[in-house]
């Protein structure tokens, strides 16, 4: 149904032409991202237990050994920074979003999405919940619930007017029937992943924006597919004359 070969051509051309550059925004909003998770692992002291058992050869830090902080406190920062990565992935997702309309985006648009805060945080929370019970039930449905939701978040930054049922309620409509499709993409990426890994994830840079534009271009052909999404309105010829 999907021509992958071009929609991953398309995607490497569009992250090109922003006017924004793609990878310094995705330098940024990665070198964020791992600021937050670090702290949370600080916190929690996940960085000292995961040294110990996976280089026990190393010395840890001095900077890195403290006293274990209150259970309360830890349950605390990791929720913060669980909720601050919400919204800074649909920053994110804004940003993409609009480069694939041709538009400048700022970087500031990596905050953007504290303008509709309350739904971005209330949508990851329903789909974490909805993909941990059926995670319950079996991994399987588990890994397909979490397909079923992918273009949620997508919904929601396009029309932040909507609901976030009704975000989730779009995904499932614009999925039904791609969902192996989806999973073919993602592990046509598996390779790149690999080499990520050997670079220390700087490549990922580079691979965030590539792999974000190929799921927008799914994105974009399943809502003229399924007709179920967010199409912006179009002038008339009136308008443009006008104009």
């Amino acid at each position: 149904m999907f021509d992958r070969r071009e929609l991953k051509r398309e995607a490497r051309e569009i992250n090109r032409s922003a006017c924004v550059s793609a990878y310094l925004f995705s330098l940024i909003y990665l070198l964020i991202s791992f600021v937050l998770n670090f702290c949370s692992a600080y916190v929690s002291d996940d960085i000292v237990v995961y040294l110990n058992l996976n280089f026990p050869e190393i010395t840890v830090p001095s900077f890195l050994l403290h006293a274990s902080y209150p259970t309360l406190l830890i349950t605390f920062v990791s929720v913060l920074v669980w909720l601050l990565l919400s919204v800074l992935h649909g920053g994110y997702s804004l940003y993409s979003l609009g480069v694939r309309r041709g538009e400048q985006m700022p970087y500031t648009t990596l905050f953007d999405g504290f303008a509709f805060v309350g739904k971005l945080i209330l949508l990851n929370l329903v789909m974490s919940i909805f993909i941990a019970l059926w995670l319950m039930l079996f991994i399987i449905p588990g890994i397909i619930a979490s397909y079923r939701y992918r273009f949620a978040v997508y919904n929601l930054c396009e029309n932040p007017e909507i609901g976030v049922m009704e975000a989730i309620e779009m995904s499932k409509v614009q999925t039904a029937g791609f969902k192996g499709e989806l999973f073919i993409m993602d592990l046509s990426f598996i390779g790149w992943g690999i080499l990520t890994g050997f670079t220390a994830g700087i490549l990922m840079i580079w691979l965030l924006p590539y792999m974000t534009q190929t799921l927008l271009g799914y994105f974009q052909q399943a809502k003229q597919i399924k007709q179920v999404g967010y199409f912006p309105p179009r002038e008339s010829p009136a308008d443009e004359q006008n104009f």
